[in-house]
């Protein structure tokens, strides 16, 4: 995809919901909340940035699209055009292969071997246990081109291809039919979703919304005490379970002395000691804002 091309699709993106957002926008997505994707759709923030993984993830997957052909026997054809449900306007569908011959569709991941192993989500190639935003992801592209299958091939490690087979739930596209229009009625109304305080990415969103100050000072409402106060409670106890990991390692080095493995009693596994030498380095400039709680007695807290 060149850049000309990559810019319009980032552009179009921005007319409906695709694939690989419909999880983000049923508030199932891991990695992005739907306040932040609707901050995308409505351009308050560009598009997700390109990447190393990403760019990688572009020039592997025809290599990945061929080898499945060949693995498989399958006879696949790129489609290079959007597709639009015929309904349903905001839902949109741009697919990696479709399978010639059959109403079944191909999604191509690249995968690290690690994150299958680690992560619990991926079954046994044949079945359809993959990760919930990707069976969402198949779901969406069933919905849209009317399929009842659509497969997904993952290499893992770069050296293991897995086919998977994601079979046309109908009440699961029904669920997604109707988030979707609700995540989609925030966009048209330029009305933002509420934030999902409890998600991981939420404090690097709100980060990225409000980067810097306008020197105002305000008195905020009194829903700041209990967020105040849990906040310091918090983080007293987090500094006493920090203060008691701190001590579990004093005993485990303690009882390692020089040793560079210790084996732990009953099969449980084992510690290791390692010296790592590392070149020092410079931190490169740059600009933030500083977040602390300055108290009436004018203790000064990093938070």
């Amino acid at each position: 995809m060149n850049t000309i091309d990559r810019a319009a699709w980032i552009e179009q993106r921005k007319s409906g919901v695709g694939g690989s957002e419909c999880a983000a926008a049923l508030g199932l997505d891991p990695h992005v909340t739907r306040r932040e994707l609707w901050e995308r759709k409505l351009g308050h923030l560009p598009d997700t940035e390109d990447n190393e993984r990403m760019a990688a993830g572009r020039h592997i997957e025809p290599a990945i699209a061929t080898w499945a052909a060949e693995k498989y026997g399958l006879h696949l054809r790129q489609r290079h055009q959007s597709v639009v449900h015929a309904r349903h306007k905001w839902m949109r569908a741009n697919v990696d292969r479709l399978i010639v011959g059959q109403r079944c569709g191909l999604e191509i991941k690249n995968v690290d071997r690690l994150v299958v192993l680690q992560s619990g989500e991926w079954g046994e190639e044949g079945s359809g246990d993959v990760p919930e935003r990707h069976y969402l992801q198949c779901q969406h592209y069933m919905c849209v081109l009317n399929y009842p299958l659509w497969d997904l091939v993952a290499c893992v490690g770069g050296n293991e291809l897995r086919r998977y087979h994601i079979e046309r739930d109908a009440e699961v596209v029904e669920e997604v039919v109707a988030r979707e229009y609700e995540f989609w009625q925030y966009v048209e109304r330029e009305e933002p979703p509420p934030f999902d305080f409890d998600h991981a990415s939420t404090l690097p969103l709100l980060k990225k919304l409000y980067p810097g100050t306008n020197g105002g000072v305000i008195d905020l409402s009194p829903d700041a005490v209990h967020w105040h106060f849990t906040l310091v409670e918090a983080a007293l106890k987090a500094k006493h379970y920090d203060a008691v990991v701190d001590g579990c390692k004093a005993h485990l080095l303690e009882l390692m002395g020089d040793a560079a493995i210790g084996r732990i009693p009953g099969n449980c596994g084992e510690y290791r000691r390692k010296v790592v030498q590392r070149r020092g380095y410079e931190v490169a400039p740059c600009t933030y804002t500083d977040f602390r709680f300055k108290s009436s007695k004018g203790d000064v807290h990093d938070e």
